[in-house]
């Protein structure tokens, strides 16, 4: 009994102690730290697969867990990212998010509150699919993790460039000193977010970041993961961190929209139909896989 009940523990606690981040992070924006609560975001980002393989190596998958799982995502990459945008656009006096009575304000509020409401949106509808509608190699629509993780990985990047943001952060300035952030691109960067937010939301194909069975192209990837693991943890390079998240979700956008394959796929329905009495099969899969053929068994 007692193995069993520490089984179960290991990975939520680890997931309980995830959403320790975004609790910070909140705290950081409101606060006007807004680099640390970026960082905090992609904190989340990158150890939001380590409860699930904590769960598999220990077999310690449950319906908690699934379910702490979600919750964990919408905090950390539904509602801190809406929060540090928000929080910072509303503050700069020389944007048009900063008269809290324009329209311009309202606009803000709603793109941010859109956010919010299409990661909730899409995290539901995957916990109430079955086994046999989640699809186990491709995501349907923008993970949050990815979602959220490349909406405030470009924040970073803009942040490091701006020279309203005191002191400098993230190492030196890969682009050089003479690079600045415009005021112009922060005016605009709530249409970012409006994207994003619509391709949480859709049903769009994308493959998961997998190992394949070329060598090369899977040694490629585990450097490029493991550069920005390093860069993340580290705060550092953000120049660096925004790269392969972005390439990767440009060239399958395209590829989902011309690939006959990708076409031909079937994508779980927009709103599932279970009976209320019916227990929870599998949650959503809104965490990039790294290991191809390895069935998830955690939410992401």
């Amino acid at each position: 009994m007692t193995t069993r009940f520490f089984r179960y523990l290991a990975p939520n606690v680890i997931t309980l102690s995830s959403m320790i981040f975004g609790l910070v992070s909140l705290w950081s924006s409101h606060n006007g730290n807004y680099p640390l609560a970026g960082w905090l975001v992609i904190y989340a980002v990158l150890t939001d697969r380590l409860d699930g393989i904590v769960a598999r190596a220990v077999k310690g998958t449950s319906e908690l867990g699934m379910q702490l799982d979600s919750f964990a995502d919408f905090l950390n990459f539904g509602i801190a990212p809406a929060f540090l945008i928000l929080t910072y656009l509303s503050g700069r006096p020389d944007l048009p998010y900063y008269d809290h009575d324009s329209t311009a304000y309202i606009l803000l509020y709603v793109a941010c509150g859109g956010w919010m409401l299409c990661a909730v949106f899409r995290l539901a509808r995957y916990n109430v699919l079955s086994d046999d509608q989640v699809p186990t190699k491709i995501f349907f629509g923008f993970p949050t993790t990815l979602a959220g993780g490349m909406l405030v990985i470009w924040m970073l990047l803009l942040l490091k460039y701006d020279p309203h943001v005191v002191p400098s952060f993230g190492g030196a300035k890969l682009f050089g000193d003479g690079f600045q952030t415009p005021a112009v691109v922060w005016k605009y960067f709530p249409i970012a977010v409006v994207v994003l937010g619509y391709l949480m939301a859709s049903r769009l194909p994308m493959p998961k970041v997998a190992m394949t069975k070329s060598k090369v192209v899977s040694v490629a990837l585990f450097v490029l993961i493991t550069i920005g693991y390093i860069c993340g943890f580290a705060m550092r390079y953000p120049e660096i961190c925004f790269w392969m998240p972005t390439v990767w979700s440009i060239i399958f956008l395209i590829w989902g929209q011309t690939s006959a394959t990708a076409r031909a796929m079937s994508p779980p329905p927009l709103f599932p139909r279970q009976s209320p009495s019916q227990p929870l099969e599998r949650p959503q899969e809104d965490l990039a896989d790294i290991v191809l053929d390895e069935p998830p068994a955690k939410p992401e």
